[in-house]
């Protein structure tokens, strides 16, 4: 029995006390309001149209656009760098090998002004969790690219009840690389990988940060340079503001929880970028990271009043409290327009549309959802705007709608524009929404009613899941 004590009291330990705060360690950033010229808006749109498929690229020209005027230096903060599919996605997807595509660059740039600095802060799912070396990785670093992969154990656990047992028995046997003799679940191709391995993939968080930038230039987007995801649909947002400086020093923190045998060294140096102010007030930016977002998106929603509108448009869409600020918005009369990926599972976003859809039936409330006509690939954005009597807010970036993306879980980066009508962004993403939620020169969106699950068990499974975080969301 006393053992049995011991053992439970460690496991409560680890679960609790198993990281730093965000805050201590220097994440979840949440700067000042700062003014902008402009800020472009780009968009990747797969679509049916009179029976075929059709696609719009425009995100990774403009990040190939910052990397070829990075004169001092070049960072990408990202979530996926590989060409890895699953299998079967070969032939499904068609896929497109952007992260070979985005490294040859790299590579040209580097020959090309051996002087710029080029950064690459990037999720440990890049070399499945340290079982193996990526090999396009490693062609970078030996022209001089520095690489750091972020610790994942330094983050917060989002299922403790594996986590716990996992930091006890497991983590202290550490995980050697380039030994691993198992076959990767996941993707077809690479290297074989470790059992332990594995075992630390299913702590399931990550660095979901989406950012390249260089010394004047930043945008964030909802995109990963990656085979398997470059058929979906996805958003960003490029600037130029003073701003890019708290973004840059936002990196920094990061790159210390970086693994310590990455060509980082676990540092960003310090910079000085010197972006002229912008007298412009029409358009102002704010930068978020980790569970600042969740906040400030919640204050904004608790704010909607009658007359105001909000679209959303999301892949996942599970948090309970921003479900709660929905919920209380409308009662207060805000309008919603919510578009949403339509996943085959019932989970999460059949469950969180059933629940807002029934909700407004119930009490004749201004909800209405449709589902993103998508399909071997993903509607992948993350994108939500309010708009005003006489502005619009819009938040755009890394964040999933869910537990793990916006409650310091994972490592998410978010923009906040607040745009005059008259701006040609505000002008921009309202026409997205439009083109999308009209079928305008498309078939982008599907109703609701054709396409939903209100299902008893549906709901309540969303539910458990949800709290316990065991789910992808």
């Amino acid at each position: 029995m006393q053992k049995k004590k011991i053992f439970l009291i460690l496991l409560i330990f680890l679960s609790i006390f198993s990281c730093k705060s965000y805050e201590k360690m220097g994440l979840q950033t949440k700067t000042t309001v700062y003014n902008a010229d402009n800020v472009d808006f780009y968009y990747d749109l797969t679509y049916k149209k009179d029976g075929a498929t059709h696609y719009e690229r425009q995100i990774w020209d403009q990040a190939y656009d910052i990397l070829d005027n990075a004169h001092d230096f070049f960072l990408m903060d990202i979530f996926v760098f590989n060409d890895w599919v699953g299998k079967g996605v070969e032939e499904k997807l068609h896929p497109l090998p952007i992260a070979e595509e985005f490294a040859q660059k790299i590579l040209e740039k580097k020959k090309r002004e051996p002087n710029v600095e080029i950064y690459l802060i990037l999720d440990e799912s890049n070399t499945f969790y340290g079982a193996f070396d990526n090999p396009t990785h490693k062609k970078l670093e030996e022209a001089g690219v520095k690489i750091g992969y972020v610790d994942l154990a330094k983050l917060r656990d989002p299922l403790h009840l594996y986590s716990a047992p996992w930091r006890l028995f497991i983590r202290p046997f550490g995980n050697p690389k380039n030994v691993g003799k198992t076959k990767n679940p996941v993707y077809e191709g690479t290297d074989p990988v470790t059992i332990r391995s594995i075992l630390r993939a299913l702590n399931a968080k990550a660095d979901h940060r989406k950012l390249i930038m260089n010394e004047s230039t930043a945008m964030l987007t909802s995109a990963n340079p990656h085979a398997e995801g470059s058929r979906h649909s996805n958003v960003a947002f490029k600037f130029s503001s003073p701003i890019i400086q708290k973004i840059y020093d936002a990196e920094k923190p990061v790159a210390r929880i970086t693994k310590k045998d990455g060509s980082l060294k676990q540092k960003l140096p310090n910079k000085k970028l010197d972006i002229p102010a912008s007298q412009n007030d029409k358009i102002k930016l704010q930068y978020f990271t980790e569970g600042a977002t969740g906040i400030d998106i919640s204050k904004e929603l608790k704010k909607a009043r009658f007359g105001d509108k909000v679209v959303i448009a999301q892949f996942f869409l599970a948090d309970r409290k921003i479900i709660n600020d929905i919920r209380k918005a409308a009662k207060r009369g805000v309008k919603f327009e919510i578009i949403l990926n339509n996943s085959t599972a019932g989970l999460p976003n059949k469950a969180s549309a059933g629940e807002l859809m029934k909700f407004a039936r119930k009490h004749n409330y201004d909800i209405t959802v449709r589902f993103y006509n998508k399909g071997e690939e993903m509607y992948h954005v993350k994108m939500m705007s309010i708009f005003k009597k006489d502005y619009m807010i819009t938040y755009g970036g890394s964040t999933n709608f869910t537990r793990r993306n916006m409650r310091n879980y994972n490592l998410e980066n978010e923009l906040k524009i607040i745009s005059s009508y008259d701006q040609k962004v505000s002008k921009q993403i309202s026409d997205y929404y439009d083109r999308l939620w009209t079928n305008r020169d498309g078939d982008f969106t599907l109703p609701y009613d054709e396409n939903k699950n209100e299902g008893v068990f549906n709901d309540l499974l969303f539910r458990f899941i949800e709290m316990n975080g065991i789910g992808i969301f």
